[in-house]
């Protein structure tokens, strides 16, 4: 049995899911409660309230680009895609965990009651290095994420005041940047103006970044979590020693029950996140494609250097989610590796004849999909860089063939 040192914490259900449902409580959303008599905050309402009027006020100037404004360039075609994109990507995974909350709840409810309790079972279910694992990605990719927004917002601001002070004409009026394309019903090149339209911007990108970014954290926590569970299957049915006996039957019911139990869980994560990861690859492609226009045709080097991070932090992204779903694949299938691998031949002929049952079973293996269309795994992932790589090259070759 692997060692436990009790010193180690004992994280919860919720320590592996917190920093995704941080996310979005800190726009004022709660999903669930974990207790029933918990609490609500004031602060939440108004918060809730303040994204509500922020993202409604941000999607009217939005549409009023579209409506007033005219895109002169290819690269401001594609940077208005781009963002436009994002955007409603994110506001789509916001959608699915506020419409899913109740099963999200359920499924994580239901984890705990699994939950290891015991500083044995901590150590057999390999409790801390499955949560510092959860714990670090979630971390690495909110900063990441989080620090590429902040470059987009922050680089507008000091490139208006670089050229509102080092301008030649004093007299002249002064067109101010603001990070993404929006249209208001006042002028914007006023000092209190700009900086209102610029706040309000800015609170905008975030929001969209968390929604973006919270979605993609809470699906990968649970299945991290499963993933825990399918790993301690493994480990129970490698380290059986069958006596020869009726009781061995009893070891090998519960195991065949625990494990339809997590394949159910599984399967209940998939449907939950399953069109929003559909969405999430097909959106993903177009943004890695158009992030690829706006770094090979982009002219300026900061501009250059932005969206190459945000090309970084859109493929780490699609790459975790990846990973995660190719990790709960491999342990499904390691159950029924693990069923061969144990001494059966040590058993009696009654449990080697019941043993053909949960074989079979652990062959359909737990998995991601994007929506039944196809499967999340590290290959599709290498098929989401190949295609938006060649719609890259398309376009690219379009775009320039229509400028010679």
């Amino acid at each position: 049995m692997p060692s436990f040192k009790s010193s180690e914490p004992a994280p919860t259900v919720p320590d592996f899911v917190d920093i995704p449902l941080f996310q979005i409580k800190f726009m004022g959303a709660k999903l669930f409660k974990w207790i029933p008599d918990e609490p609500n905050s004031k602060l939440q309402i108004i918060l809730l309230g303040t994204f509500c009027i922020f993202a409604t006020f941000n999607f009217t100037s939005m549409l009023l680009f579209v409506i007033k404004d005219q895109l002169e360039t290819s690269l401001d075609i594609t940077e208005f895609i781009l963002f436009w994109g994002f955007a409603l990507n994110a506001m789509m995974k916001g959608g699915t965990m506020v419409c899913f909350r109740h099963e999200i709840e359920s499924i994580l409810k239901g984890l705990i009651a699994k939950h290891p309790k015991t500083a044995e079972e901590r150590a057999a279910y390999q409790l801390v290095p499955y949560f510092r694992t959860i714990n670090i990605s979630n971390k690495y990719l909110s900063i990441w994420h989080l620090s590429i927004t902040s470059i987009f917002v922050v680089h507008p601001l000091i490139a208006s005041i670089h050229g509102y002070v080092s301008r030649e004409d004093k007299n002249k009026s002064f067109d101010f940047t603001l990070p993404f394309m929006m249209t208001y019903f006042y002028d914007i090149n006023q000092p209190i103006a700009y900086a209102i339209s610029y706040l309000l911007q800015c609170c905008g990108a975030f929001h969209v970044s968390l929604l973006f970014l919270s979605g993609d954290l809470l699906l990968i926590s649970m299945v991290h979590l499963v993933n825990m569970h399918f790993g301690y299957l493994i480990y129970k049915i490698e380290s059986f020693q069958p006596t020869g006996t009726d009781a061995d039957m009893k070891v090998l019911g519960p195991l065949m029950v625990y494990h339809n139990e997590m394949l159910n869980y599984a399967e209940r994560i998939d449907n939950t996140f399953g069109v929003a990861t559909l969405l999430n690859y097909v959106g993903s492609c177009l943004v890695l494609c158009l992030i690829g226009l706006q770094i090979a045709m982009g002219s300026e080097a900061v501009i250059v250097i932005k969206f190459i991070g945000f090309l970084v932090s859109t493929i780490v992204q699609v790459f975790f989610v990846s990973y995660f779903g190719n990790n709960m694949k491999d342990l499904s299938t390691g159950i029924s590796d693990a069923f061969y691998n144990h001494p059966w031949y040590d058993a009696n002929y009654k449990y080697m004849r019941m043993l053909v049952l949960p074989i079979a079973r652990s062959q359909r293996y737990a998995h991601l999909t994007a929506f039944k269309f196809f499967e999340i795994s590290m290959d599709s992932f290498k098929s989401l860089c190949t295609t938006s790589y060649q719609f890259f090259t398309l376009l690219r070759t379009s775009m320039e063939e229509e400028d010679s």
